[in-house]
């Protein structure tokens, strides 16, 4: 790795250097990635949107009033919207410094990937409820092993994601 804070062995090195391979995301300074740090809305929606291929949004309507025109995430969230990965935080918010769940990254990889169907009819989870909007993407990235949760049977959805932990569940779903 080229960041000073990705050690050798870390869990995520090859997520790391996969996603500033792909220009998915580069670290918080020259030799700096910051894997601990809560990974924000704004952050997450632009990763996705550059492992998209950074397309460029169809439509320039802004319902946010907290997405401002030239932010380096301005596009990536109209399109994360019209791609129907988030919706934001209300009709009129985006909330782009809000840190993003661990229940909401799955749940954004999960749209992104079209909602894809799933086989598991077991729930390995006590911490994901039946019914809860997060639920399908959970299952999903457990069978296809985006994450494996915080323990046997725990998911934590409530848990900030680090940039560590994204960058992993991103490498996991397209890379590997």
């Amino acid at each position: 790795s080229v960041f000073l804070d990705v050690a050798s062995g870390a869990y995520y090195i090859d997520a790391v250097n996969w996603a500033v391979e792909n220009n998915v995301t580069s670290g918080t300074s020259l030799t700096t990635f910051s894997p601990n740090a809560p990974c924000t809305r704004s952050q997450v929606v632009t990763f996705l949107w550059r492992a998209a291929g950074s397309p460029e949004p169809t439509s320039t309507y802004n319902p946010f009033g907290d997405i401002k025109s030239g932010t380096y995430y301005y596009k990536a969230v109209l399109w994360a919207v019209e791609n129907k990965i988030t919706a934001g935080t209300s009709t009129t918010t985006f909330s782009p410094e809000d840190s993003c769940t661990r229940a909401q990254i799955v749940t954004f990889l999960w749209r992104f990937e079209g909602e894809p169907v799933f086989s598991a009819t077991n729930n390995p989870f006590t911490d994901v409820k039946v019914g809860v909007y997060y639920e399908k993407a959970v299952l999903w990235a457990s069978e296809t092993g985006v994450t494996a949760g915080t323990s046997a049977n725990t998911f934590s959805p409530e848990d900030t994601c680090t940039r560590a932990q994204v960058v992993t569940f991103l490498y996991r779903d397209m890379a590997e």
